[in-house]
């Protein structure tokens, strides 16, 4: 009897203090998670204070809920200070034509010299023209980046498209005594596009040629197993490698991306549009070379 009496106290002595130690590790994890509510920006989580596996087990899946949270919460505080540098470069490129328009307005109607006049408005008529070209970009960047943008595919040959591409600025390279050179397969490489999209990427890449070359453009296009390969090259000059990690984003402020009248706009809209006819483009420094390299798979 006396035995079946301490028995049953040791029971109820071991229970009662896993009563306590239940309750202790329970009331510490809501202190945490109290702590972790307050303060989201610690990233902190939940840490094991009992040897219970169902507890623990709880700990776990609870750690994993904050994980993905504060993942969340990551992503929505990038994509916030995206969304605001975004739209205070909209907001300069908008402004500084704009600006530019406005004050030779007050110059038209304090002047009486009617050549002056003429002449600012001849100035007044580029500045909206880059002002419909910035807004003419941010529209198709938004239409392009829906999932619904309509493609016509089709066989196109890139030798051909490249050529007209490249001769429609050939005029422009010699004024501005740029050496092109345009080196292709001579068998025709065939790929599944769409025919405007396509020379919409290869204007794209050639205008920022011409803007950035200082003496030499080359263009080379060959097939690497079964994909074409077409390479834009021109001098480097002082970009660095810090620099081309950016390149293809959206208002980027380089020098080489968005300068010279430019949203920065032209080599996102290259990319989301390669992609979209399932090729690939790539930027790197090769020597003193910038290329820009596009990758589509060839029939």
């Amino acid at each position: 009897m006396v035995y079946a009496i301490i028995g049953m106290f040791i029971v109820i002595f071991v229970l009662v203090t896993f009563r306590i130690r239940q309750k202790y590790t329970i009331r510490s994890a809501i202190a945490q998670m109290e702590e972790i509510e307050q303060h989201p920006e610690k990233n902190n989580q939940l840490k094991a204070l009992s040897s219970d596996r169902d507890l623990e087990h709880l700990f776990t899946r609870i750690n994993l809920i904050y994980k993905a949270r504060q993942q969340e919460r990551i992503v929505y505080q990038r994509r916030e200070t995206q969304i605001r540098r975004e739209i205070e470069n909209i907001s300069h490129d908008l402004r500084t034509p704009l600006t530019s328009i406005i004050g030779y307005i007050d110059l038209i109607r304090s002047s009486d010299n009617q050549a002056e006049k003429d002449e600012y408005m001849d100035i007044i008529q580029q500045r909206a023209k880059v002002l419909q070209g910035f807004i003419q970009d941010f529209y198709e960047l938004s239409r392009i980046e829906t999932d619904d943008y309509p493609l016509l595919f089709d066989t196109i040959s890139v030798q051909n498209a490249l050529s007209e591409a490249a001769v429609a600025y050939y005029n422009e390279f010699e004024k501005r005594e740029i050496s092109v050179q345009l080196e292709m397969d001579e068998k025709h490489c065939y790929i599944v596009a769409d025919q405007i999209q396509l020379n919409r990427i290869f204007n794209n890449l050639i205008q920022n040629a011409l803007k950035y070359a200082a003496n030499s453009f080359r263009i080379k296009q060959y097939c690497d197993h079964k994909e074409c390969v077409i390479r834009f090259m021109n001098e480097k000059g002082n970009m660095t490698e810090k620099e081309l990690s950016f390149i293809f984003e959206r208002f980027y402020t380089g020098d080489i991306s968005r300068n010279n009248n430019s949203t920065g706009l032209g080599l996102t809209i290259t990319k989301i549009l390669t992609e979209k006819m399932k090729g690939r483009i790539d930027a790197r420094l090769e020597g003193e070379w910038f290329v820009i390299e596009l990758r589509f798979p060839s029939i």
